[in-house]
């Protein structure tokens, strides 16, 4: 009982960082738009379902 039990914990464990992993991963990779919230590739100038200018983050332009 123990061995499926730390099995499973193991499965729950793997499964919540890939969720940690993904999240920070989009973070670094994408913008969100202000106007509409679709989202954008940090290199973009503009939204690409919008047409509104991206504004940089804080303190990173």
């Amino acid at each position: 009982m123990f061995e499926v039990l730390s099995f499973l914990g193991f499965m729950v464990l793997i499964l919540v960082s890939g969720v940690f992993a993904t999240n920070i991963y989009c973070r670094m990779a994408y913008n969100w738009c202000s106007e509409c919230g679709a989202m954008n590739a940090k290199r973009r100038d503009q939204c690409r379902k919008c047409s509104a200018l991206m504004t940089p983050p804080a303190g990173k332009g």
